[in-house]
């Protein structure tokens, strides 16, 4: 059902109705380590969709957490300000206990050394299309 929703999402033209579809909404891109590609494709999408952006890049260092604030407690303060996250972290299990402190929708972006779900689904959904 997912491969099926981003066939449709592929054929959404700019200026159509339909790239207005999360208008009004806005998405933070937390990310705790550099990935460039990936925080740009999240928020590109959700621009090209018509969404807002609130987005720090090396949130480890340029966030509360930098003075010893919790991931939990970021998490609830970030919630506040987004209507979903999308969240790259550093340690692994980070994403899980993101998750279970706030009531908002979660991306893992990259949770740990290695993982990086979003990007095993664009494989496996490029995969799909191509054979």
């Amino acid at each position: 059902e997912l491969f099926d929703v981003a066939d449709e999402m592929s054929r959404v033209k700019p200026g159509s109705p339909e790239s207005l579809m999360l208008q009004g909404y806005l998405m933070s891109t937390l990310f705790y380590e550099p990935s460039t590609r990936t925080r740009l494709s999240f928020e590109a999408a959700m621009g090209r969709l018509g969404g807002g952006i609130v987005s720090t890049e090396s949130a480890g260092e340029y966030s509360s957490a930098a003075k010893g604030e919790t991931l939990e407690d970021t998490m609830r303060t970030v919630e506040g300000y987004a209507d979903i996250i999308v969240l790259r972290h550093f340690t692994a299990g980070s994403a899980k206990r993101a998750a279970a402190a706030i009531g908002k929708p979660l991306i893992n972006a990259g949770d740990g050394p290695g993982q990086h779900p979003t990007q095993a689904l664009l494989d496996v959904y490029t995969i799909r299309k191509e054979i």
